[in-house]
């Protein structure tokens, strides 16, 4: 992937390499109730998402994983799936903070 080390492993394989080690556990949003949130910092705006990775139903301690995303997104890959591609990244932080 260019642009990426060597050694990246991206989030659909991290997720795959989850499901084999945990074949129970899930992958759910910190707060289902309210999984999104709007963050201004200064002049600039973020989609917040905060995932976690249980690796049980019974799990206590979680991996969580936090990602911001730009909005409006810069470029025309993220521009309108900001809420998407924070997701994604936090699917990816979650994961390897469980592993």
């Amino acid at each position: 992937m260019s642009g990426f080390a060597d050694d990246y492993v991206d989030v659909a394989e991290r997720i795959a390499i989850f499901r084999e080690k945990y074949p129970e556990g899930s992958l759910q949003p910190f707060d289902p109730s309210d999984p999104i949130k709007i963050v201004v910092v200064g002049e600039k705006t973020f989609i917040q998402y905060v995932a976690c990775a249980y690796r049980s139903a019974s799990d206590e301690r979680p991996g969580v994983g936090v990602a911001w995303e730009p909005f409006p997104g810069r470029t025309s890959f993220t521009r309108d799936s900001e809420a998407m591609v924070a997701e994604t990244s936090a699917w990816g932080r979650a994961i390897v903070a469980a592993l």
